[in-house]
């Protein structure tokens, strides 16, 4: 069956949503059932120590001219280092919140359960230059700031496709790698859209895309359809024809800009706090909200509603990069935080490239400096990488090694162990044997097909502290052959 729907209709299907933010009637959104965000970026603010390094994601909606144009709904991001914080392929929704997100655009209680999990998520839910939080329409784009360290150096994300009962798009449950194995940082602006899927959340039974009475968009409220019997989340093979995610959407991820070396907390400007085009609008100028500039000399600005120095930036000169250069210009003590009203100064084109060119300069040197300092500074860069690799000798070392949550481990036999919320077979092997380094000898013993994968409720069986010992030692003479393989190769 034909499923080309036109833009018109994608625009007619956002104006029956709430001005609120879409997917709920107008009367539930009214009453506060739609997450409001202090936060209307969904972007990343937290303090996460000078390892993080901060990136801007961006997902455009480019389904205006597919065979099935559908707004987005406001999802859910989260970092990572173990596979599977959203949904694990095959098995049944683990009931955190993915449902909500896939069947009625409310990612609220997923971003909720994530962060009371320990891991670091969060919304995104305003579309660049909107007042406030909406759906995505084909055209627009959400942005999102993460900060990444390598304690959770992936990142996953869910975004409701709305023409549908219960799919969602984002990457597999291994997440995308922003610092890879060899604790590299992602660099340049990469195009991550062949990394993503079109999932079926698999807790409503579908529906025809873009027709089902049932789907959001159609519904008379939240959570309509009839629930899909001992569904799996799964890619979406349900015997209807959808367009290739390529042409639904576009995520890209960039390294967002720093001021100097030693702004690693502060990341760059939030792109995504886009500002009111309506301000600019009696303009026909191509850019919807240009800031006309003058040749010589610098403009005055007073700051709106909405307003970053990365979107006013975009807006006076085509490029958010410049936001460094408004801010020295106004000397600002903090360039992410201006208010309603304030009076900027914003310097001529050629004043803002010349000064974008020598900041740059010396942002180039401090890096240049900073990384002779790593280099000759042995005995940091190796603490560092102790630290990251968790070193066995200092975790032997600490005094309490055998710490609160212990695991009393049978002298003779394999003690029994159920799996809570949180665990890992590092944490598991730290509690029961007071290093992490016995992981493998527990997914061994137990014959695991995936040593990162494991479940709540699952019982295993610990090995004595003697077998595992013994367990870790063969293991590793086995790395150290493997190595050594390598190495003559």
């Amino acid at each position: 069956m034909q499923l080309r729907r036109t833009l018109s209709f994608v625009v007619m299907v956002s104006l029956m949503f709430s001005a609120a933010v879409a997917l709920l009637p107008a009367e539930r959104a009214a009453a506060g059932d739609w997450p409001t965000m202090e936060s209307s970026h969904g972007g990343d603010e937290e303090d996460h120590g000078h390892d993080a390094v901060a990136f801007v994601v961006r997902i455009e909606n480019i389904s205006g001219d597919s065979e099935l144009a559908t707004p987005f709904a406001p999802g859910v991001w989260v970092l990572h280092s173990e596979p599977g914080p959203l949904f694990v392929e095959g098995e049944a929704d683990k009931g955190y919140g993915l449902e909500a997100l896939a069947e009625d655009g409310n990612p609220a209680a997923l971003a909720e359960a994530l962060n009371g999990m320990g891991l670091h998520a969060g919304v995104f839910n305003t579309p660049v230059g909107a007042e406030g939080p909406g759906p995505l329409l084909p055209g627009g784009a959400y942005e999102f700031e993460v900060k990444v360290t390598h304690e959770a150096p992936y990142l996953s994300f869910a975004t409701m496709f709305v023409q549908s009962n219960d799919l969602f798009v984002g990457p597999g449950e291994n997440g995308i790698a922003l610092i890879d194995m060899d604790g590299m940082a992602m660099e340049g602006m990469q195009d991550v859209t062949a990394e993503l899927l079109l999932w079926d959340a698999g807790t409503e039974a579908n529906e025809e895309p873009g027709v089902g009475g049932d789907q959001a968009p159609r519904q008379s409220g939240p959570n309509m359809g009839l629930p899909e019997i001992e569904g799996t989340v799964r890619v979406v093979d349900d015997g209807y024809t959808y367009p290739d995610v390529s042409a639904l959407v576009k995520v890209t991820i960039d390294k967002a800009m720093m001021m100097d070396a030693g702004m690693d907390e502060k990341m760059g400007e939030k792109d995504e706090m886009m500002s009111d085009d309506k301000m600019m609008s009696d303009k026909d100028d191509m850019m919807a909200g240009e800031i006309m500039l003058s040749e010589e000399g610098s403009t005055p600005y007073t700051v709106v509603g909405g307003d970053t120095l990365g979107s006013i930036a975009r807006r006076a000169y085509g490029s958010s990069k410049y936001w460094s250069a408004i801010c020295s210009a106004n000397g600002l003590a903090n360039c992410n935080l201006i208010h309603i009203g304030d009076e900027l100064m914003l310097p001529s084109h050629a004043d803002a490239m010349a000064k974008m060119d020598s900041m740059m300069m010396g942002e180039k040197d401090a890096m240049m400096g900073e990384k002779d300092e790593m280099m000759a500074d042995k005995d940091d860069a190796m603490a560092e990488k102790d630290e990251m690799m968790a070193d066995k000798d200092g975790m032997m070392d600490e005094k309490d090694g055998m710490m609160a949550g212990e695991i009393m481990l049978a002298e003779d036999a394999s003690t029994p162990y159920t799996v809570v919320a949180g665990d890992t077979l590092g944490s598991i092997s730290k509690r029961a044997y007071g290093t992490i380094d016995y992981w493998s000898a527990i997914c061994s013993a137990n014959e695991l097909a995936n040593c990162d994968l494991i479940h709540v409720g699952d019982a295993l069986l610990l090995p004595t502290q003697a077998e595992a010992e013994k367990m870790g030692s063969m293991m590793m003479d086995d790395g150290m052959d493997a190595m050594e393989k390598k190495d003559d190769s």
